[in-house]
């Protein structure tokens, strides 16, 4: 069910009081988080929960933090955003019982500050450690740009990986690994942000674990489902998060397709080969109709560059591992993860220089919805692997045909603002003129070959004559002498 609508209110100060309900987003310009209040001047949001914004890196403020401010802010249909002012707000954690998982947590990342040598590394570690991606520089973009973005997300695969490590290196104790690995996956989510696909994978790897301490079989998709409820009844909102959706289709098809992913050729190698590509290539399948409903992209090279990573992946996770439970303390062992994550990162840029990133897909969600599910009919369908996997491709690159925006005429978006909107003009030659960074991904979804902005352009640079001016609400815009008014709010229209 949909949180109640709230009064459209400005509000330039404000006395709010509030529970911190999220791990917040943590990176050098601001750290971001949300709030259930229960102290406030506007009445409306008692109860409610806003999206507070505080400027720079704060490592005070966790979840189950008390939050008392004054600040500035709006609430507008379903959402109330606030800015603190500086220095008029208090950070109350007696008695959060999380602060403590928080502290190890930063005392950790300060001890791995304090040994590594290798900012560039540092950097690698604190998303793949830590599960903070509010630091990464020019590497996101390259993890972006390489279609392999999805490395840097703990997830299901990260779990995977160091639920084996763990059960490896305990192994000595016999059965009292299975307790260790479990003890660990408990904590893990709250250690590295309580993000939805490092719960999900977490809750799996306790139910298996569980599994093999009550000697029960359990089924993988039925473990699936079920953490998928849970999620649903304790998070209702995360079923309509990008990271759920991705995870739990990833998991779905690999579960579905779990028979193509092996082969027994004679030789471990081959076959390691063969099942971290098939991997790939059905991990795609299975997210690209997600990834090109929120994004508009896709990069193709993700199929060959996912596994060639992952196997460096795992030499870095068990080295995490391992610098973890020895507290940093082992500089060698710290500069040998720093190498394997400085030669992952030189992997990675290669794939990224290649450029093989595909825009220009917006996919409506009822094509998204019936490409999964012929997807699914093809997994359960009785046949040979080889059909299975050639259907799936012809149904992939059938949905790509459809999903691609074909612009025969110019087309304005507009996306609402605090005052004006952002605007993204599209002509039908491929130009981009645009306003505002809130069109970014748009831009993508209509294929954009030329983006200009309208503040930098000139008439020199595109085969279209434009000019624009601001007006209180908006922008009156001329495209090849045709002028339109476009107002602050969500729409698309053909002028």
């Amino acid at each position: 069910m949909s949180a109640p609508k709230l009064k459209t209110e400005r509000i330039d100060r404000s006395f709010i009081g509030c529970y911190v309900s999220s791990v917040p987003y943590v990176s050098h310009q601001f750290t971001a988080f949300r709030c259930s209040v229960f102290e406030s001047e506007s009445k409306q949001l008692v109860n409610k929960k806003i999206n507070v914004y505080l400027k720079g890196e704060n490592r005070k403020v966790f979840l189950g933090s008390r939050f008392y401010f004054l600040g500035r802010g709006s609430a507008e249909d379903r959402k109330a955003v606030f800015f603190p002012y500086e220095s008029f707000y208090i950070i109350d954690n007696d008695g959060n019982l999380f602060f403590p998982i928080y502290r190890l947590k930063l005392f950790l990342m300060k001890r791995y500050r304090e040994t590594t040598k290798s900012p560039e590394a540092y950097s690698l570690g604190l998303p793949l450690i830590f599960g903070e991606k509010g630091f990464l520089g020019k590497q996101k973009e390259q993890f972006i740009q390489a279609g392999t973005s999805h490395l840097l997300a703990i997830s299901g695969m990260h779990v995977g990986i160091i639920l084996v490590i763990l059960l490896f290196l305990f192994s000595f104790s016999g059965r009292k690994s299975y307790y260790i690995a479990g003890g660990f996956l408990s904590v893990y989510p709250f250690f590295t942000g309580l993000h939805v696909p490092v719960v999900r994978a977490s809750l799996l790897g306790i139910l298996y674990i569980t599994s093999k301490i009550k000697y029960l079989k359990a089924s993988p998709i039925n473990l699936l489902f079920f953490v998928g409820f849970l999620v649903a009844v304790l998070s209702p909102e995360s079923l309509f998060s990008v990271s759920f959706q991705l995870s739990f289709t990833a998991v779905l098809g690999l579960i579905l397709f779990r028979e193509v992913l092996t082969v027994k050729t004679g030789s471990s190698i081959l076959d390691y080969t063969y099942s971290s590509v098939m991997m790939s290539v059905v991990a795609v399948l299975f997210t690209t109709p997600v990834v090109l409903y929120y994004f508009g992209k896709f990069s193709l090279i993700t199929i060959i560059a996912t596994p060639v990573l992952v196997l460096l992946l795992f030499p870095y996770l068990f080295l995490s591992v391992f610098n973890l439970f020895t507290v940093f303390s082992i500089a060698p062992a710290v500069y040998l993860m720093d190498a394997v994550g400085e030669f992952f990162l030189k992997v990675n840029e290669f794939f990224a220089d290649l450029n093989f990133v595909h825009t220009g897909f917006s996919p409506s969600k009822e094509l998204v919805v019936i490409f999964l599910l012929l997807l699914v009919l093809t997994a359960v369908v009785k046949t040979s692997n080889f059909l299975k996997l050639t259907a799936s491709i012809f149904i992939f690159f059938l949905f790509l045909n459809l999903s691609a925006v074909k612009n025969e005429k110019l087309k304005v978006i507009t996306v609402k603002g605090a005052k004006r909107p952002s605007v993204l003009v599209v002509t039908p030659y491929g130009e981009c003129f645009f306003t505002g960074r809130r069109v970014k991904s748009e831009m993508d979804r209509q294929g954009c070959r030329k983006k200009i902005h309208f503040r930098y352009a000139s008439y020199e640079e595109t085969t279209s004559e434009f000019s624009y001016r601001k007006t209180k609400n908006g922008y009156v815009i001329s495209i090849n002498s045709r002028q339109f008014y476009v107002k602050n709010t969500n729409q698309t229209f053909y002028p």
